[in-house]
């Protein structure tokens, strides 16, 4: 079937309009049709979030192909089976959205993450002033049919994302509307920024999917992204920077130090640098140092351990920039969490709160590195 183009002009007062722009994904036929509604299978579709389109995956919402899953580590095979980061973009006129889904583990919460951000399908809609705003999250259990909606007002088009779970793996996923209604997917039309990093790219401990800062920063950009946080894992081997110099982000993020040592740092970070920019010569690339626990003013310690991290981090930045590696751009780790410790659920995972303060510092940042103007 042939793409078309999705224009959709929203009032916004007298004089100015939002223009929302995405690219239809071939027209679909539902997969099934029964009790009034009419589903549509998500596996081989375009969804947001998942690079490497077409190829074999072990699993269909995995984050690598099957080719890059045999070459990284257990644990980042075992991250990789999260469907972090992942999303329906889609525009319909129904009142009514359903989903039917699978996961693949039912442990559905963690003891500092709830089931709503674990193992939760989050759903935004569009404004009329061209914001996505929350409308809903479900959590049903590992397997289920729900409506996902809140009451939308009947008859009106609007575009949509359900965001995926972060921290749980998806077997199947059907979202649904009534039959008489129209469902086309959405693909963003922009080049997604690709963030690699730790448990904190990954979406710990963020209350639902839609919440962590790669997620919030991909709305305030009116971007996709891809999500390549992997908890615990993020340890900057070489493969994984072969991997990423085969996607073509609009940025590359590389937000590692939380699970990296100096060592590690001295050791690889230079060369993962360097390998991204071979493949990808001109693509901006975003350095981001390690975030300080809120507990270090009294722990002295774990202050010095953050010093020598920032240290060594800020030293490898400095000679790639002494040898004339071009495109950098550097986030400074003491600035990613508010000052009144408020802002994690343990001293190392942000809440809701700390993701929103942690975007706040990203996105100028950002924007400089894309060559977008400021907020």
């Amino acid at each position: 079937m042939q793409r078309r183009v999705f224009l959709q002009t929203l009032a916004l007062g007298a004089s100015a309009a939002f223009l929302s722009r995405g690219v239809l994904a071939d027209e679909l036929a539902p997969s099934s049709e029964a009790d009034g509604k009419k589903w549509f299978n998500m596996e081989n579709q375009p969804i947001e979030g998942r690079a490497w389109l077409g190829e074999e995956r072990r699993s269909p919402y995995d984050r690598f192909p099957t080719r890059w899953m045999d070459k990284a580590t257990p644990a980042v095979q075992g991250n990789a089976t999260h469907s972090a980061g992942m999303a329906v973009r889609f525009k319909t006129n129904a009142d009514h959205i359903f989903i039917r889904y699978e996961l693949t583990s039912v442990n559905l919460a963690m003891y500092h993450m709830p089931s709503t951000g674990v193992s939760g399908f989050d759903l935004y809609g569009r404004d009329s002033e061209g914001t996505f705003r929350f409308i809903q999250i479900a959590q049903k259990g590992a397997k289920a049919e729900t409506e996902i909606t809140a009451g939308l007002s009947g008859n009106v088009e609007r575009e949509y994302l359900i965001y995926l779970p972060l921290y749980n793996g998806v077997k199947s996923l059907e979202v649904g509307v009534p039959s008489e209604n129209s469902f086309e997917l959405i693909q963003h039309p922009k080049k997604p920024m690709l963030f690699y990093g730790t448990s904190i790219v990954h979406g710990g401990c963020a209350s639902r999917p839609g919440m962590p800062h790669p997620a919030l920063l991909a709305r305030r950009l009116e971007m996709p992204h891809w999500n390549f946080g992997f908890s615990g894992s993020a340890r900057m081997e070489i493969e994984l920077a072969e991997a990423f110099g085969e996607l073509d982000p609009s940025v590359y993020i590389l937000d590692c130090l939380p699970n990296m040592k100096p060592e590690w740092v001295k050791e690889r970070f230079y060369n993962f640098v360097v390998k991204l920019r071979e493949s990808r010569p001109d693509t901006p690339i975003v350095l981001v140092e390690d975030r300080r626990f809120p507990s270090s003013w009294v722990d002295k310690e774990k202050s010095a351990f953050h010093d020598e991290q920032h240290r060594v981090h800020k030293a490898e930045y400095e000679r790639l920039l002494k040898d004339g590696v071009k495109g950098l751009f550097y986030v400074e780790g003491d600035k990613l969490l508010p000052p009144d410790g408020n802002g994690t659920v343990d001293n190392s995972h942000p809440t809701d709160y700390g993701f929103i303060w942690q975007a706040n510092v990203m996105e100028p940042v950002l924007r400089e590195a894309l060559g977008m103007e400021k907020a």
